[in-house]
């Protein structure tokens, strides 16, 4: 469970780091299934793929049929890997279930399951923005995201950079989830940004609302991390016409 210590970081800064989780070796064990997903070794209709953007400009990534389209490591985003059983057993971690609760209540799902990636020598840049909104069609905004480095996430490899403390502002983008440049000068989240930086493997847990971005990768390795949006298991699907599924990791409603 998450330490009183952890807790109060949380609701103060919005973000908080949570070392290692999981069993030896299971980090580098995703890290190899989301290559062989990548490469084609693996195969599963179920699963959704985004190229990387050539340019490195989000305005320039391709959202359009979202399927496997070549056998390449440059994959931008690779999502609903609760259909593959590695990605779903580590997602239910108990760990990550039990901060879940504290946070969150006894019932849980997720939101989104999904692997994001900067190339080496590329990647896309992502501007700020709060990972909530009416876009995503649910009566309630999702909670918490834990974010799961598959490979040293550095700043020079495009490690994702917070703004601690702006969840307490509310929903303040206004395009799409991207918060507008002049909110971000109004604000002058530049002075107050931070890097998280984590060895493969570590993992850090941040408030939806939680202003972040990330930038290109300028290294040798890739910067391939596993992020989970969890939300309240209560939460309803306002788009029913698309007829996504929201896996629970606890408190499943019985069947009668």
């Amino acid at each position: 469970m998450l330490t009183n210590a952890q807790l109060d970081e949380f609701k103060e800064r919005g973000f908080v780091k949570l070392g290692r989780v999981g069993a030896p070796g299971q980090a580098a064990a995703l890290a190899q299934r989301i290559d062989d997903l990548m490469m084609g070794k693996v195969r599963n209709p179920a699963i959704t793929f985004q190229l990387d953007s050539k340019t490195g400009n989000y305005e320039d990534v391709d959202f359009s049929n979202p399927v496997w389209k070549e056998a390449t490591l440059k994959y931008r985003k690779i999502e609903k890997l609760d259909q593959d059983p590695l990605f779903w057993e580590y997602t239910k971690d108990p760990f990550f279930v039990e901060a879940c609760r504290q946070l969150i209540g006894p019932s849980v799902k997720c939101f989104r399951t999904m692997f994001m990636n900067k190339p080496a020598g590329a990647g896309t840049h992502l501007p700020y923005h709060q990972d909530a909104g009416a876009q995503w069609g649910l009566s309630k905004d999702p909670f918490v995201t834990i974010w799961t480095a598959l490979d040293p996430a550095t700043k020079a490899n495009g490690c994702v950079e917070v703004v601690p403390g702006t969840h307490k502002l509310g929903l303040m983008s206004t395009r799409g989830h991207v918060v507008s440049d002049e909110k971000l000068k109004e604000l002058k989240v530049d002075e107050k940004s931070v890097f998280v930086e984590l060895e493969a493997g570590e993992s850090f847990l941040m408030h939806n609302s939680l202003f972040h971005r990330s930038g290109r990768n300028g290294t040798t390795i890739a910067r391939r991390a596993y992020s989970v949006c969890y939300m309240d298991g209560e939460t309803v699907d306002l788009k029913p016409e698309h007829k996504r599924v929201f896996p629970y990791i606890c408190g499943e409603p019985v069947a009668v």
